[in-house]
């Protein structure tokens, strides 16, 4: 059982990611990096939609009185939702098996070639997996005794969901139900992490501090590989870029607050996982398609990142806008017009989507602190879907 529940949580960091993503660029294909971590925020993004159903009908059927079962009804509709997403890739995929294959055996072989050819090549990675590996351990091991008070924030809220079958909905400090915090609900990294709990029958704490800081660090350097091809042409160049950063990030160790200490041992939280791996990859990836002619059918996939990305913290109100307006600004300059204004929209949609969603909870927020329902006048106490809450 325990084997069955770790391949249950292995999937959602290698099925999940890949099924998402071979159909969001089902036709706007890059490569296989940026395919892989265009599916993980776009599941995230998933996720974070059905979220936001889930919690605005919580928090629309309370009234008067605290009310569960929204982690439960969120958890069925994620599991239905990407059941149905599995098999229609499969379905979709059904001619191209072994095509995929075929693919996967000449990538090796093609990179197995390069690496022969220049023993330095061969060097460098080894270098690179020495250090590689000191950060996993440190990933793995230094934090089981670390804790800030943004940890004790993020599991509570984890272990809160699962234990009371809610969303954002308890006070992390005294308890008390209900407490709807805007900057927490508009959120969903949290009960993603809980989702990943239940899956697996791991300890929140587990997944926090053990099992995410892992994945999540080899997820940070697949996306500076992807960074490093698109700057540099020789494999050897890249791992040299690799070996510099991982040396850069591990005496930059100085601060819980820094980017470098994220990436180094504690990439759990959803404001590192931004600012470690979404932020970059997102920029790299607008990068490169602004480079290309502007097509419509990239718009799914930038929207998609945006999305996923805005779902990690309520920081990302602030950052991702900014940094998506400055590359199109950049872009604009570069081809000395105004450029890619679909591209940019499509990037905004994750923090606009946020934003409304954030207006939403705060009203709904006031006419639960008072009677009058001052937004929200036909909220009764009676509805249909208080059969599924209790």
């Amino acid at each position: 059982m325990i084997l069955i529940r770790a391949l249950a949580f292995l999937l959602h960091f290698t099925l999940v990611p890949v099924v998402v993503g071979r159909l969001i660029t089902y036709r706007a294909r890059t490569n296989w990096i940026a395919d892989y971590l265009v599916g993980f925020f776009g599941n995230l993004a998933i996720f974070y939609v059905l979220y936001t159903i889930a919690e605005g009908l919580q928090n629309w059927c309370t009234v008067k009185e605290p009310v569960h079962g929204a982690f439960s009804l969120l958890l069925w509709m994620y599991g239905i939702v990407m059941a149905i997403l599995v098999i229609f890739w499969l379905w979709l995929e059904r001619n191209n098996y072994s095509r995929v294959v075929t693919k996967i055996r000449f990538k090796v072989a093609e990179t197995k070639v390069s690496f022969t050819n220049d023993r330095f090549t061969i060097v460098y990675t080894i270098m690179f997996l020495i250090l590689l590996l000191l950060q996993l351990y440190m990933a793995f091991g230094y934090e089981i005794n670390q804790w800030s008070y943004d940890d004790f924030d993020y599991v509570v809220n984890s272990k809160d969901s699962i234990e009371t079958d809610t969303l954002s909905y308890v006070n992390n400090i005294d308890g008390t139900m209900p407490n709807v915090a805007e900057k927490r609900a508009v959120a969903s990294w949290g009960t993603y992490v809980a989702m990943l709990s239940v899956t697996s029958g791991f300890e929140v704490t587990t997944v926090y501090h053990t099992v995410l800081p892992v994945f999540l660090l080899l997820f940070a350097y697949a996306n500076y590989y992807f960074m490093a091809s698109a700057l540099l042409h020789n494999i050897d160049d890249r791992v040299i870029f690799l070996i510099v950063l991982s040396v850069a990030n591990i005496f930059g160790l100085y601060s819980h607050y820094s980017v470098t200490f994220r990436l180094l041992g504690a990439i759990w939280q959803g404001k590192a996982v931004l600012s470690v791996i979404a932020i970059p990859f997102f920029l790299v990836y607008l990068l490169k398609l602004y480079k290309r002619e502007i097509k419509t059918i990239y718009m799914l996939p930038i929207a998609a990142v945006s999305l996923g990305a805005s779902s990690l913290t309520s920081l990302s109100e602030m950052l991702l806008p900014a940094f998506v307006v400055m590359i199109w600004i950049v872009m604009c300059i570069y081809k000395r017009r105004i450029y890619g204004i679909r591209y940019l929209l499509a990037s905004l949609v994750g923090p606009a989507y946020v934003g409304l969603f954030y207006i939403f909870i705060r009203m709904l927020q006031m006419d639960m602190q008072n009677t009058s329902h001052k937004f929200f006048r036909r909220r009764i106490e009676k509805q249909w879907i208080l059969k599924w809450f209790y």
